[in-house]
């Protein structure tokens, strides 16, 4: 019986000496919650975050296969998450946050992103509730692009579309005929969807000013067109005019907000600017992305797919003189390298910049690497997330278009999800960024139904009179794991969500509290270890080891020293009971009368030197059960049965006359 149970002392062993990977490797994992289906963005920090913690949110929208968390996602500053959606979208790209009259929204675009290079879908927007206001589609239902959708100073849309058109492209050795995907982008009223303004790529650019080329399978055919621009981001200034960058260019393109005409291009062949910093690496990037004007326009931040003289991956802050028309590095951003690997270009490849409140300088790599990387403003890394494995890296799986840092303040108007599981609580409550604390409150009846469904202050008052708290903890984290107190009695419980002002925001549904007998030791107060253990190799055989050197010197204990032991307790017990009978009936006779009752009455089994602990009888306590475990055993009955035994030990402690009657009995049966 003993023999069995050590045999999970290597496990033990090893879980002892099991030591945390410092990087997950294998398969990404999820984060996975006991009060939530909703999965959460497991993100490893490759360099630590406390240098970057400033309040503000992380949006990004994961993708592909190598994670189980899709769509939607907002993380804290620590990496928790804090929302993400339960509703089932399509490919998700592009979430931010975005302003429009005066309400802050969460936008992103959802839809089908194969079709050759560019998406077909409609723009979400949300509001702090999480409930869908807007959906947005294109002029005349059009489908929208993934690749951008901005909301304008003016409070109008910008996003892109595309077409497919038939144009003679015989100026780059294409038919006559010959078919294109045709980049636009468009403004449009919110409200009606009534297009404000319409820009087309073929009316302004030769098809010579591109880098893309037509093969022997593209522009040749409606089902082939050629992709020939490719607009990868489009924002309107406070002048009224439009930057753009597209994916098969080499430049930067400044528009006329009027007349769609180009008023000046930035890098490349074509270049307007004279580049004044060494090396000519203001000027000299390819496949830009992001582009976006700060500084009234003396200031341009954008992703380049592709460094000078290498492949790496770099942000940039262009210092731009529009009235000199020069153009210098402010700053530069290299992809940060962790264990080898570094972000690299790759074929339509995306990537963002974004210069944050604090000074820090944040920039994600798209296709190229799940991560995003925290700058200061003079180009030195302070903080490297990950949210997939290095070998990921240039395989686009799994990624996310951008990623932005936010502030954002999430009301949802769902309730807190609740679980119980003994004397645990776990409590979460998806998008709600206002939670400080969390009351668990406990009654002897629940709450009627019909009283809480009055207004407002008649539901206190019933809520005040049945229930009442028993513990509180901070919230920690997207789950928080409560310890409810052993002494806590009430058969129901709920949760409520306080603020920072301890104003309750937010009230769980009520849930039944009974614990199993298994579940009456209450958990420890420390916080569970979130580490996962890794058994190596050599902690299996240490742990092997050391049960075979416990399972030997058990095993000498036994032959040497157990007969001795065993002969002595059995001594002992026959003189205990010889002591306490030879004290109340001084007659040896009975005795031994006494012994043969006691045998047959409580199963007592007396051990001779030779008999075998492995023997298939079951052993009997005083009680007359199986000797289970204690922690099975110990219910509150059972516990007090077993504090009046040991108080009164009623069975020893019978008269002589109760003795020799029961023995009578016993014979006659």
């Amino acid at each position: 019986m003993w023999c069995s149970s050590l045999l999970a002392i290597p496990i033990l062993l090893n879980l002892v000496y099991a030591s945390k990977s410092a990087e997950p490797t294998g398969e990404w994992p999820t984060e996975i919650y006991r009060s939530t289906s909703v999965f959460g963005t497991s993100v490893y920090f490759a360099r630590g975050t406390q240098n970057c913690h400033d309040g503000l949110y992380t949006l990004l929208a994961p993708r592909g296969e190598g994670v189980a968390a899709h769509g939607p996602t907002i993380l804290d500053q620590s990496g928790n998450l804090v929302w993400a959606s339960k509703d089932v979208y399509d490919t998700v790209y592009n979430l931010d946050v975005q302003e429009y009259k005066g309400d802050d929204y969460l936008t992103f675009w959802t839809g089908y992103d194969k079709a050759s290079g560019h998406g077909e879908g409609t723009i979400r927007m949300l509001d702090s509730q999480y409930n869908e206001r807007y959906a947005i589609s294109g002029p005349k239902g059009q489908s929208i692009d993934m690749h951008e959708f901005q909301i304008t100073h003016d409070d109008t849309a910008l996003f892109i579309v595309y077409d497919t058109v038939s144009v003679d492209l015989q100026s780059v050795k294409g038919p006559q005929k010959g078919w294109i995907w045709d980049s636009r982008f468009v403004e449009v009223d919110i409200e009606t969807n009534d297009v404000l303004f319409e820009w087309r790529a073929s009316e302004h650019f030769n098809f010579t000013d591109v880098n893309s080329k037509t093969t022997n399978s593209t522009g040749w055919t409606f089902a082939h067109a050629w992709d020939f621009f490719h607009i990868h981001s489009v924002e309107k200034d406070t002048r009224g005019n439009y930057l753009i960058s597209a994916l098969h260019t080499d430049h930067l393109t400044y528009l006329d907000g009027r007349s769609g005409d180009i008023i000046w291009r930035l890098g490349g062949n074509h270049t307007d600017f004279q580049d004044i910093s060494s090396g000519k690496r203001a000027s000299n990037f390819a496949s830009p992305n992001d582009a976006r004007f700060h500084d009234d326009g003396n200031t341009i931040t954008l992703f380049d797919n592709t460094t000078p003289g290498d492949k790496i991956n770099r942000g940039v802050i262009l210092s731009v003189d529009q009235v000199q028309m020069t153009v210098d590095v402010h700053s530069e951003f290299r992809a940060y390298t962790h264990d080898g690997a570094t972000p690299e270009s790759q074929p339509q490849s995306d990537g963002s910049v974004q210069l944050l409140p604090n000074g820090n300088v944040l920039v994600s790599y798209g296709r190229n690497a799940p991560a995003w990387t925290e700058y200061s403003d003079l180009g030195i890394p302070k903080c490297h997330s990950q949210f997939g494995p290095l070998s990921s890296y240039g395989k686009g799986n799994p990624t996310t278009y951008r990623v932005k840092k936010r502030p954002w303040t999430g009301l949802p108007d769902s309730t807190p999800d609740f679980e119980l599981d003994g004397y645990e609580a776990a409590v979460s409550w998806n998008g709600a960024t206002e939670v400080h604390q969390w009351v668990v409150e406990g009654a002897e009846v629940p709450l009627p139904r019909a009283a809480s469904r009055s207004d407002e202050s008649d539901s206190q008052a019933v809520s005040d009179t049945y229930f009442s708290a028993i513990t509180k903890a901070k919230k920690t984290g997207f789950e928080t794991i409560i310890t409810i107190p052993f002494d806590a009695v009430q058969p129901y419980l709920r949760v409520r969500a306080l603020d920072k002002k301890g104003l309750i925001i937010g009230t769980s549904a009520i849930l039944p509290f009974n614990p199993t007998p298994a579940d009456e030791n209450p958990p420890s107060e420390e916080p569970p270890n979130e580490s996962q253990p890794s058994l190596s190799l050599g902690h299996f055989f240490a742990g092997a080891g050391a049960t075979i050197a416990i399972l030997l010197c058990l095993t000498l204990f036994r032959r040497y020293c157990g007969a001795a032991c065993l002969r002595s307790c059995r001594r002992i017990r026959l003189r205990r009971y010889g002591y306490l009978l030879a004290g109340r009936r001084g007659s040896e006779s009975n005795w031994e009368e006494y012994v043969a009752n006691e045998e047959q009455e409580v199963g007592l089994h007396i051990a001779s030197d030779t008999d075998s602990d492995d023997s298939d009888e079951v052993e009997v306590s005083d009680l007359d059960n199986p000797r289970l475990s204690p922690a099975i055993n110990r219910t509150p009955s059972w516990q007090s049965t077993m504090d009046s035994l040991d108080s009164g030990r009623p069975m020893l402690n019978r008269t002589p006359s109760a003795l020799s009657s029961e023995a009578s009995r016993e014979k006659q049966s």
